[in-house]
């Protein structure tokens, strides 16, 4: 982790030195055939490749790593497109044309993310390759020459699949350090405007618009996640970005590309029957993303007055409303269970686990919230009722899932309304993810989801016995009300 931080800065250093020196033109000179503008640090940056890493570029047999490649085009790759399908079969295909030695390590590293990426998403008969790990591990040991050579978009590529893969450790920190050094080498190619791209063909130039946005995405929900600002300020976007109208346009008949170039990223109901393009959404909710960390936890945000603040908290939560508003109805957490084919079932647990999360953020009601959890053992512990956030009822409607906010959201709501028409369905997938959390705790040990289990636990329990009382004392008013009913009916006849 140190020698990727001082590599980290080393990068950071150079490319201002280089960018201060020389400047970037904004419309780099024609490339031949697919190549991308190109900003060499081997000037001023010392070569990596120092040590024996480009020495082991050893690949498995081609038959048995194509049929992978396929599959990852097919499936993750059609829904979030960080590679054109042309340009990486011919990538495939090059590297295996010579030998080990005579590999680049960045179209190596760039093989060993699409195998890790496909192994990770789709369950493939993968024993005749490495194991999503071990890619990791090989694309791993090329980084400092992946990050330190010539910037081209396979570099940039290479490392938002790398960002891709680590952002579902626990340990954020090695993504937080690469997606900065991605949006640094994006901005020294000219991911991020349109003029660099001028003088490209339309598929090289919407590639380069994918992985820009691909890498925000990342920026976005790492910053939100960690609470840390984003690399990328959106003023200094020269990109067209996607609206809404383009999403509603590829619902019905969607029949290529939009005006923002955008064709990729459609997913599709199992009968055919809707689409929706995930990949323009993802985006849209990553600049949502954006919004809330700035109104409720940059440090700007902090120096507003209440009023400001307030307002500033209705603005955030209106745009997450109307963006929910435009997600078509197949693909709602609910329906998309039904609708949706199980392959592509991963990407809306991720898009609705990332909006559950700006919804409970903006409402003060997130799992990782500490006064909102300590005001829920309070009210178990002592019955002091904590106040619910606003939009309450619209919150727990959409925490009916086992994400870990969710969780927390239903029991809070089993133990404010112990009687309320879906118990027995939260009470469910409360033990549900009770039961995740305990895998998770026994494969990680980790001391905060251990803490996180025994809260939730405890909740529980304050629950299941609230649940029980009010059973009880709805059965005991039910009983005397049906007791004193008897009564006056026999006093009644008596009287005749």
């Amino acid at each position: 982790m140190r020698q990727l931080e001082a590599m980290m800065q080393q990068l950071t250093d150079d490319l201002e030195v280089a960018e201060e020196g020389t400047g970037v033109q904004a419309l780099p000179q024609s490339e031949r055939g697919t190549e991308t503008t190109t900003t060499t640090l081997s000037a001023i940056i010392p070569s990596a490749n120092g040590n024996n890493s480009t020495k082991s570029m050893a690949l498995p047999p081609r038959e048995h790593v194509l049929p992978i490649i396929q599959i990852y085009l097919k499936d993750f790759n059609a829904v979030l497109p960080l590679f054109d399908a042309k340009a990486l079969l011919q990538l495939v295909h090059n590297c295996y044309n010579v030998g080990p030695l005579q590999r680049d390590p960045a179209a190596w590293a760039a093989i060993n993310v699409v195998l890790a990426l496909a192994q990770r998403h789709t369950p493939v008969n993968s024993h005749n390759v490495p194991s999503s790990a071990e890619c990791i591990n090989r694309a791993e040991s090329v980084l400092s020459t992946v990050m330190l050579g010539d910037i081209q978009l396979l570099n940039v590529q290479v490392l938002v699949g790398m960002v891709m893969l680590l952002q579902a450790s626990h340990d954020l920190q090695p993504s937080l350090i690469l997606i900065a050094t991605v949006m640094r080498l994006a901005h020294a190619i000219g991911l991020h405007d349109r003029t660099y791209s001028a003088h490209l063909d339309i598929v090289q130039a919407r590639q380069r618009a994918h992985v820009f946005w691909l890498a925000y995405i990342l920026d976005k929900d790492l910053s939100l996640r960690t609470k840390q600002p984003s690399i990328q300020i959106d003023d200094d976007i020269n990109l067209e970005l996607p609206s809404p109208t383009a999403i509603e346009h590829q619902i019905g008949d969607w029949s290529g590309a939009n005006d923002s170039g955008i064709e990729s990223g459609i997913i599709t109901t199992a009968d055919g029957t809707a689409k929706m393009n995930y990949f323009v959404t993802r985006i849209q909710l990553a600049v949502i993303e954006g919004g809330v960390y700035d109104y409720l936890y940059s440090t700007r945000s902090q120096k507003r007055s209440p009023n400001e603040r307030s307002h500033a908290l209705r603005s955030v939560a209106c745009a997450l409303q109307q963006w929910k508003a435009s997600i078509p109805s197949e693909f709602s957490a609910s329906a998309g269970i039904m609708r949706v084919p199980s392959g592509m079932l991963q990407f809306l647990g991720a898009l609705h686990s990332t909006t559950l999360a700006c919804t409970t953020i903006i409402n003060q009601a997130h799992a990782w919230d500490a006064e909102w959890v300590a005001s829920l053992r309070r009210y178990g512990r002592q019955g002091i009722v904590p106040r619910l956030p606003p939009q309450w009822e619209a919150v727990v409607d959409e925490a009916r899932c086992t994400y870990m906010t969710a969780m927390v959201i239903l029991t809070a709501n089993s133990m404010h309304k112990p009687q309320h028409n879906n118990l027995a369905l939260d009470s469910q997938l409360i033990e549900v993810g009770l039961q995740t959390v305990d895998q998770m705790v026994q494969e990680t040990g980790n001391e905060m989801l251990k803490s996180f289990r025994a809260t939730c636990a405890e909740l529980h329990q304050h629950t299941q016995r609230r649940c029980v009382e009010a059973a009880i004392r709805a059965n005991t008013v039910e009983y005397s009300s049906s007791f004193l009913a008897t009564q006056n009916e026999s006093e009644g006849s008596g009287h005749i």
